[in-house]
């Protein structure tokens, strides 16, 4: 039960995450229709709708860097903290905006807690998780992402016609914030953090005995603590080898040039890069609009659809993650991008409406079995020891940057190229993605994190 509550409360912050991908469309439709949108600049141009969608997003390119620079000061649970009261804060600024600009003031800081939480949270789980079920626990936190955007279209579905229902999506997210606040200030700081950060052995055995319970043997608890001591002051020694010790960020860019890290760096950057721009994020975030061109005209009834979805992504996230251990990150890379390709062109080119949906459906399908959570997974292990985590910031960088531009940017290329001709520049760029995954990414099932590092050594 501890197990569970350890990984249930800093995941909500992925979950908010997915809130809001799966909640924006939604909003936006309700915020921008006359009827309904209740405030008199419900006539948002393309770059305005694009600036309310990517506002978060650029908040969370903000925060992510800062995590770089204070992620190990403040500590995994001091920065979870911290996401679940800038998600609050957005949250009510949002749901309460009187004018445009508050409203996109809103999104930034909702934003700002995005950052923090995909950085902390990921941190927190694989440093409390007993080792058994560590991987499993990582890949599940993408399945609550997607019951975050579920819940985001299911307040869609529920307020997009009442009038001024952008609000009431927009404050749905409040309570999850401060259920976030109130299990992150219950749980303890992470054991291995404190191991970091020096301090008192005794206080590394409380938070460990807080989280698994006291029913575990606390000979038991000694000796984990006994390893991760051994672990830090080995990691410390080869620092102060390698005169790493006091530059901090800087050293950390320096090593990542290095050969042996280099590649990893760019197959992880790349797969982040490639994520968000074979148009998954236009497909979710605009979601409702591509049902309304697809035929379905009254709002609601493309909102439905977006449930329908959503209940669909679930089902096959959690498919990917009880299967990628049993065929391998290769397979499912190249067959799930492969997909998204040949439903990508038929979006492109085919205007009747039930086969758009069908391909939309293939597309989503094929994306969370490959891109969803294989990237993330992959950007967790091919990246050495020495450098992981400033690579991980630097590749979650690379992935909210790129989301970030892409949804900047996606109202206006869509009404200059149109939407059909969008899909098909999304296709060919899939095209690329699966030349690259191809020729570059290397097979990971099966073998340990030192097995991987030597595999780019040799």
């Amino acid at each position: 039960g501890r197990v569970a509550l350890a990984f249930v409360f800093p995941a909500l912050g992925g979950l908010l995450f997915g809130y809001d991908i799966g909640a924006t469309s939604g909003a936006l439709v309700s915020l921008t229709t006359e009827a309904t949108g209740g405030v008199s600049w419900y006539d948002l141009s393309s770059l305005q709708s694009g600036l309310v969608v990517s506002a978060s997003l650029a908040g969370a390119l903000c925060s992510s860097v800062a995590a770089f620079f204070v992620g190990d000061a403040l500590g995994r649970r001091r920065e979870i903290l911290l996401a679940a009261v800038l998600y609050a804060a957005g949250t009510l600024l949002e749901s309460t905006a009187p004018s445009f600009a508050l409203l996109v003031a809103g999104r930034l800081v909702y934003g700002l807690g995005i950052g923090f939480a995909m950085h902390g949270a990921p941190a927190y789980i694989a440093e409390t998780a007993p080792q058994s079920v560590r991987g499993l626990l990582i890949s599940l936190k993408e399945v609550l992402i997607v019951a975050g955007i579920l819940l985001g279209y299911l307040a869609s579905y529920l307020f997009v016609s009442a009038f001024a229902g952008w609000r009431s999506i927009y404050l749905a997210a409040a309570p999850i914030a401060a259920i976030l606040f109130a299990g992150m200030f219950w749980l303890p700081p992470s054991p291995r953090w404190l191991v970091l950060r020096s301090q008192p052995r005794q206080r590394v055995v409380d938070s460990l005995r807080k989280l698994r319970g006291s029913q575990v043997d606390l000979a038991e608890i000694e000796g984990e603590v006994e390893a991760m001591q051994a672990s830090a002051s080995e990691a410390k020694s080869s620092a102060s080898a390698e005169g790493q010790e006091k530059e901090g960020a800087l050293a950390g860019f320096g090593a990542l040039l290095r050969r042996e890290n280099l590649k990893p760096l760019l197959i992880g950057m790349s797969l982040m890069i490639f994520q968000q721009i074979t148009g998954q994020p236009s497909v979710l975030y605009y979601a409702t609009r591509i049902f309304q061109d697809a035929g379905f005209a009254a709002a609601e009834s493309a909102t439905a659809v977006s449930v329908i979805l959503g209940f669909f992504k679930l089902l096959m996230t959690a498919i990917a993650v009880f299967t990628v251990d049993i065929y391998g990150r290769r397979p499912l890379l190249l067959t799930g991008v492969a997909g998204m390709v040949i439903s990508l062109f038929i979006l492109g080119t085919v205007v009747n409406p039930y086969s758009s949906v069908v391909a939309l459906l293939l597309y989503v399908g094929c994306y969370q079995v490959s891109f969803g959570p294989v990237s993330w997974l992959l950007v967790g292990e091919i990246f050495p020891l020495a450098v992981r985590s400033s690579a991980i910031a630097l590749a979650s960088f690379a992935n909210f940057g790129s989301n970030f531009l892409v949804s900047l940017v996606l109202p206006t290329i869509q009404s200059t190229l149109g939407v059909g001709n969008t899909y098909i520049a999304f296709a060919f760029i899939g095209v690329a993605a699966v030349a690259t995954i191809y020729l570059f990414v290397p097979e990971t099932k099966g073998k340990s994190l030192e097995e991987i590092e030597r595999m780019f050594k040799d």
